[in-house]
Parts: C-alpha cells; sequence; structure tokens
C-alpha cells in the first residue's frame, strides 16, 4: 500500500495543525512579551472605549484616541513623578543594608539569649544555604577565636548547651554563639549583595527594554483597535481560504485562551491596584519609609499569585525592622495578614466572581513548575494557562455552576467584550 500524504494529513490533521501553531510560538518566544503586553492593553483599552461610545456619545476611533491619551499621561507620570523617587528610594535602601545587617544581629542575638534553641536551628539553617568554601573559612575563624576566648577546647559548641557546664563557661559560649551569628549573617548578606550586583546591569537593561516594550505595544494594540473591523473581516476570510483547517480548528480555542488570560490579568490587575493602595496607606500611618519602592514592589508581586506576598513581604518586614525594631516589623506582618485577608475573602470573590477557583496548594505546585519551566513569565501566566488547560481542555469541572457552552468564534469574542464592557460600566 502506497504513502498517501494526503490520507497522513486528513488522519493527523487536528495533531498537525496544533504542532505548527505551537512551533510558531515557539518560534515568536523573544516576541512574547511584546505579544502578551500587546494583548492586554487592547483588553483593557476595549471596554474603556465603549464606555466613551456609549456613555458620552463619542465616535469609537475618537473614543479610541482619547483612551490612549490617557494611557500616555498615565505612563509619562509614571516616569517623570515616580521613577526618580524609586530609584532614590532604592538607593537609600542599599546604602542602608549595613544598619537592617545589624538590627538582624541583634535580634538574632536576642532571639538566642531567650530561646538557645532557636538559636542553633537559625545558625543551622543559614549554614545550609552557604557553600563549602564559605563554611571552612567561618570555621577556621570560629577555631581562633575560640582560641582568642580560651574556650576549653574539650568543649563542643554544638552540643554543651545541654552539659552541666561553668557560668564562665557559658559566657564564653556565648561570645562564641554571637560571633558565629555575626560571621554567618555577614556572609549571607555579602552573598545576596554579590547576587544584586552582578544582576543588577541585566535589570537596568531589562528595564530600558520594558520601557521600549510597552511603548511599542502602545502603537500597536491603538492600530490594530483603530483598524479591528477590517482586521476581523481579513481573519473571517481565511475560513474560505486555504488556512481553512487551521482557522476552524484554532480559532475557537484561542479565543476562549485568549479571554480567559485576559480575564485573570484584567482581574488581576484590580486586586493589585487595590493591594497597593491599602498597603500605601498602612505603610504611611506606620511611619515607613521608601514608601514608593515598597508600594511598586507590592504592586509587581500582586500579579503572582500567592508566592507573591511572601516575596513583597520581606522588603517591607526588612526596612520596618530597621526603621522600628522587632515591634515595627511585627506591625508589618499583621497589617499585611488583614489586607490580604481583605483580598482573600472581599477582593477575589468579588472580582473573580467564579472564575480561577483553584486550590491554593495546586496552585503553588503550578508556580514552581511553571517558573522552572519558562521563568518569570511562568510565574505571571502559569495559573490562567494552567487553569484554561485544566478546565477547558481537559475537561475538569473546577466550580459547581455549568460550564460555558462551546459558541462560535466570534459570537465569543462578542460575549468577552460585552462582559467587559458591563464589568468596567
Amino acid at each position: 500500500m502506497s504513502f498517501s500524504l494526503n490520507s497522513f494529513y486528513e488522519n493527523n490533521r487536528r495533531i498537525i495543525i496544533w504542532l505548527i501553531l505551537i512551533g510558531l510560538l515557539w518560534i515568536l518566544n523573544d516576541f512574547f512579551g511584546l505579544i502578551l503586553i500587546t494583548f492586554v492593553l487592547a483588553f483593557i483599552a476595549t471596554p474603556l472605549v465603549r464606555i466613551g461610545q456609549n456613555r458620552l456619545k463619542l465616535p469609537y476611533r475618537l473614543s479610541l484616541t482619547l483612551v490612549y491619551i490617557f494611557f500616555l499621561i498615565v505612563l509619562g507620570s509614571f516616569v517623570r513623578y515616580v521613577t526618580p523617587s524609586v530609584i532614590g528610594e532604592a538607593n537609600r535602601f542599599l546604602d542602608n543594608f549595613s544598619e537592617v545587617q545589624l538590627k538582624l544581629i541583634e535580634l538574632e542575638r536576642d532571639i538566642g539569649s531567650k530561646y538557645p534553641g532557636i538559636e542553633r536551628s537559625l545558625h543551622g539553617y543559614m549554614r545550609s544555604v552557604l557553600d563549602e568554601n564559605t563554611l571552612r573559612i567561618i570555621d577556621a575563624d570560629l577555631s581562633v577565636y575560640k582560641q582568642s576566648i580560651q574556650l576549653a577546647s574539650d568543649v563542643d559548641p554544638e552540643h554543651a548547651i545541654d552539659d552541666d557546664i561553668s557560668e564562665a563557661t557559658r559566657e564564653k559560649l556565648k561570645k562564641y554563639y554571637d560571633r558565629e551569628a555575626e560571621l554567618l549573617m555577614n556572609s549571607l548578606v555579602t552573598k545576596q549583595v554579590g547576587k544584586v550586583s552582578e544582576h543588577l546591569p541585566k535589570l537596568i537593561n531589562h528595564l530600558y527594554q520594558g520601557t521600549g516594550t510597552i511603548l511599542l505595544a502602545l502603537l500597536f494594540s491603538f492600530l490594530i483597535l483603530f483598524d479591528s473591523i477590517r482586521l476581523g473581516s481579513l481573519m473571517k476570510s481565511l475560513h474560505d481560504s486555504r488556512l481553512r483547517d487551521f482557522y476552524q480548528e484554532t480559532a475557537q480555542p484561542v479565543i476562549r485562551f485568549a479571554y480567559v488570560v485576559g480575564r485573570a490579568i484584567q482581574a488581576q490587575a484590580m486586586i493589585a491596584c487595590v493591594n497597593t493602595f491599602l498597603t500605601l496607606i498602612g505603610l504611611m500611618v506606620l511611619g515607613i519609609p521608601s514608601v514608593a519602592l515598597l508600594s511598586l514592589i507590592v504592586f509587581v508581586c500582586s500579579f503572582i499569585p500567592v508566592l507573591g506576598v511572601f516575596i513583597s513581604t520581606t522588603p517591607m518586614v526588612l526596612v520596618a525592622l530597621n526603621t522600628g525594631g522587632l515591634t515595627l516589623a511585627i506591625a508589618v506582618v499583621v497589617m499585611i495578614t488583614v489586607i490580604h485577608i481583605i483580598e482573600a475573602y472581599g477582593l477575589n470573590p468579588l472580582i473573580y466572581g467564579k472564575h480561577l477557583k483553584l486550590n491554593p496548594v495546586l496552585v503553588l505546585i503550578i508556580l514552581l513548575v511553571a517558573y522552572h519551566t519558562f521563568g518569570l513569565w511562568g510565574m505571571v501566566l502559569g495559573v490562567p494557562v494552567a487553569y484554561y488547560f485544566i478546565h477547558d481542555v481537559f475537561g475538569v469541572p473546577l466550580w459547581d455552576e455549568r460550564r460555558l457552552e462551546s459558541v462560535e468564534p466570534l459570537e465569543l469574542n462578542a460575549k468577552a467584550n460585552n462582559d467587559l464592557g458591563s464589568d468596567n460600566g
């Protein structure tokens, strides 16, 4: 039996089409950020344009132009007023990092004097994250220090806490533990500062690239929406072209996927804005400096579900610890807890509704896998993409309500736009 290319294509059409689509996406992976931001801006701008049309009775293109002028004003104001403040606060934070280090050492000593068992656990943890060469240097320094304070050679610092020892030996052990804590903390801080210094040029480069990407995305999304009717007709004409199979197979899933991701990012952006505003108020009430820098970190980390809370909390606690000690740091933790209780029981049900209801453990697993596979983009888009595959591709029910009925691509697109208009209306 002779091989027939047509028969092979007909029998494996779906697999071939999706492999081609995945291959095209892989080829365009360098432009993924531009494509995503263009899509998000268009998704956010669409309901705002409809508000201008329906409420202000403006022509479509005039309403669109005003919306994008507003976007440019917001972007320009951010660059003009917020960016210098953030850079200045970041420089001050790095300059004061040695003070934060001293505060951490004092806190560790205070905890060690009250709870010796916890002190040894902290030292063990710090040792576990340092490399062997650094630990050898620390142990050599400790060996010399042990001799300088005349601590008996037969006293084992790792187990002497439970032994029946004299008061003089106990005082020497306390000095030994304080010295160990100082060396471990200094090594950890040096390691982290080294990482920051190593990645700082890359970060600055990414910031410049990000600014250019946002400007290009503004231009592309504006042009796409400005000529959306003709572009829609062009896409619809694919149904009667040689790409008919490709269009019929991919149009509806791609539109549904874009709708799910767009809704997720739109909802997360609203939650991020509220979180940032509440955090800004809380930081100002508590009198914590570097408000602009910390608020920006909170806003960015709000787009990372679950894990973003812990990432954004760390710098706030460090700044609070340096400013007002342990009491202020605990107050910051309480403030963050209250804000995220409001988010969990107020904002998420209100904004997300019945969408993207995933178990927090499942979310953490998705984030872990997505980050190690796709990096930062995996953390940002991992949850909505996983939701789409779990719910729409594999058909796993994630809530009690009936799933959305399948509709034609153009009808689904219209439904998405109507939903967005009603949400923002």
